[in-house]
């Protein structure tokens, strides 16, 4: 544990979370680009380089605006289509040309003419694990970055993304690869600064008053902690800060502890090799001195006991019977392998 780490830091740090660009879309007028669901530990994203157009949920029946310079994110990799905006009908005919670093996707014979460039690719969640960040986070989240003073870095990074792969020097792949991985980051961070009012683990970062309760909780999982001592940590009576936790997150500070310490858990019972902790050793790490009273709670929190968890190993458990598991809503289709394009 990095008792240093700031908590959006520390959080994205248990999804061990990997990111890969995987196409570019050069697309003319009237096109459509449907897509299959692949979540809830997949999460595609798309950047609109130039032109706009617009995103369609089909189950949520959400229809969202994308103009140039927006990064938007699909944090539970619902279904949803990406088309010119206001299409009528299907639109025009796309065709796939294989690439070096990216495949390409479009409507043209000619793509250097399109008005609508996007870069895609997708977040993997590879653990499989229950995340108070993911949960947090809005279905869609869009960032629109352009000519925003306060998103120049995150402008910057996107301008450098579609420079190497424009430009496919040596090392593109790998660059590429690594800079997907920071975008999550850089997205979640501009999420933050740009909505008051926020809920879940993000209220508790945006809060000035809860926010020292949260980085006590992730930097000391194993301490005793209990409502008075959580509230002294923000300077506030029991009271005032039992309240306004519930208000933010949902729940109460211990309830949300208990998810904190059993998403921690999880991650290290999933950790295999020469340097995997038994059972007991990670029951003390998230506060419990009997690895029986460890095992009721896991078992309470993912439907399975924490040895099961470790011997199927999160990361070949179904998706329908993991997502049942730590109740969450299983995805419409979960495709095994593949990638989802535009």
């Amino acid at each position: 544990m990095n008792t240093h780490a700031d908590p959006l830091s520390e959080l994205v740090d248990w999804l061990g979370l990997r990111g890969r660009m995987d196409l570019r879309c050069l697309f003319g007028e009237d096109w459509a680009a449907p897509h299959e669901a692949i979540g809830p530990w997949r999460a595609p994203f798309h950047i609109v380089l130039r032109g706009r157009c617009e995103l369609w949920l089909p189950e949520s029946r959400t229809l969202v605006p994308l103009e140039e310079g927006s990064l938007v994110i699909l944090p539970r990799g619902p279904a949803h289509v990406l088309r010119t905006a206001g299409l009528q009908g299907e639109g025009r005919a796309i065709r796939l040309r294989t690439g070096e670093l990216l495949d390409l996707k479009t409507n043209l014979k000619r793509p250097e003419k399109a008005d609508t460039d996007i870069l895609c690719g997708e977040f993997e969640f590879p653990g499989r694990r229950r995340s108070v960040l993911l949960e947090a986070l809005p279905e869609p989240m869009v960032i629109a970055f352009a000519d925003r003073p306060g998103f120049a870095w995150l402008e910057g990074l996107v301008r450098l993304m579609a420079e190497e792969i424009s430009q496919q020097r040596a090392g593109a792949a790998a660059i590429v690869a690594q800079l997907s991985g920071t975008l999550f980051t850089l997205a979640v961070r501009a999420h933050l600064e740009t909505r008051p009012e926020l809920t879940g683990v993000l209220g508790l970062m945006a809060s000035p008053r809860l926010a020292p309760g949260l980085r006590a909780m992730l930097a000391q999982p194993e301490e005793p902690w209990t409502v008075a001592s959580l509230a002294e940590r923000c300077h506030l009576s029991r009271a005032t800060f039992a309240r306004e936790f519930t208000r933010r997150v949902g729940t109460g500070p211990l309830e949300f502890l208990t998810t904190l310490r059993m998403e921690l858990a999880s991650r290290l019972l999933a950790q295999g090799g020469q340097g995997a902790q038994d059972t007991a050793s990670i029951g003390e790490a998230v506060g419990y001195r009997s690895e029986a009273a460890f095992n009721r709670a896991f078992a309470r929190h993912a439907g399975i006991t924490p040895g099961r968890f470790r011997r199927t190993g999160a990361g070949k458990m179904e998706p329908r019977n993991w997502c049942s598991s730590m109740g969450l809503s299983p995805p419409a289709s979960s495709p095994s392998q593949g990638s989802w394009a535009a």
